[in-house]
């Protein structure tokens, strides 16, 4: 899923004003390094992973500071969780949406060039012909 939601919102006003920043450069290297696994991993990621990314010593503080979450051996980022399950729904809607507006389309103009299908049936009976 990373490919399709590639990237997470991110506001400097809370970064700079917010709890971590309180937190040694090290550890907010650690943290914005354990944001970044987490996303890409589609918001799941166990402890033991993460520590050996980020170093346990830092996910200890991180989690001791509640920025991040542990649940038996998940991890969790609230404010990626959040994040993740909208723009999920948002993606799955917009694939739908194109799919039935190709769909629509196809039956519409009744052209088979636009059909996936026809496309395919022709570049088989192509590479038979070879």
């Amino acid at each position: 899923m990373s490919e399709e939601l590639p990237y997470f919102k991110f506001f400097p006003s809370q970064w700079i004003g917010g709890e971590i920043n309180y937190l040694s450069k090290e550890d907010k290297g650690a943290f914005i390094d354990a944001v970044c696994h987490y996303w890409n991993k589609d918001c799941k990621m166990t402890y033991t992973k993460l520590a050996r990314r980020i170093g346990q010593k830092s996910l200890d503080l991180l989690l001791e500071e509640e920025l991040i979450q542990k649940k038996g051996n998940q991890i969790n980022i609230k404010f990626l969780d959040k994040q993740y399950n909208e723009r999920k729904e948002q993606y799955i809607k917009r694939v739908e949406a194109a799919k039935k507006s190709k769909k629509t389309k196809v039956i519409k103009d009744n052209n088979p060039y636009m059909s996936t299908n026809s496309i395919n049936n022709f570049l088989k009976s192509k590479a038979n012909d070879t």
